[in-house]
């Protein structure tokens, strides 16, 4: 097995976040949102823990790879700033985790705007301002960038 390529390095984290899958085409919200917690993230996408893959009669890897007008809308709330972040991504994959008590899932994210996008920079500002899961990694992350 060869070593992870990665475009740019994942940071661990530990946020509430909602996801909801849009239809852009018909400008449509198809199901309802489902509750899940940001693991790690990059500039270009992130990785999720979710409760179940299903949402309403759609599954969330499955619907956007078969229809690319179908998107995952990642939201976040800053509560302290009333701030209302929201992301549009595509799944890339997916894993059913049996081994956690939970049986949860865990969904890999790409963001559909470029490292350069604004909310991916108030994204990782707004995370910055979190309790550090393992140090302080994106006071360094913005010094490197």
């Amino acid at each position: 097995m060869g070593q992870e390529q990665r475009r740019a390095r994942r940071f661990s984290v530990s946020m509430a976040v909602t996801l909801i899958l849009r239809d852009t085409k018909n400008r449509l919200i198809l199901a309802d949102p489902l509750p899940g917690t940001l693991l790690d993230i990059s500039f270009y996408g992130a990785r999720l823990s979710v409760p179940h893959i299903r949402t309403g009669r759609y599954h969330l890897f499955y619907a956007c790879n078969d229809d690319q007008d179908k998107v995952i809308q990642l939201e976040v709330i800053d509560k302290h700033g009333g701030e209302r972040l929201v992301l549009p991504a595509h799944p890339v994959w997916f894993d059913h985790v049996f081994s956690s008590p939970s049986k949860h899932f865990e969904l890999g994210l790409e963001f559909l705007v470029p490292p350069e996008d604004p909310n991916i920079a108030k994204l990782h500002a707004f995370l910055a301002d979190q309790p550090p899961v393992a140090g302080g990694w994106l006071k360094r992350l913005f010094r490197l960038a």
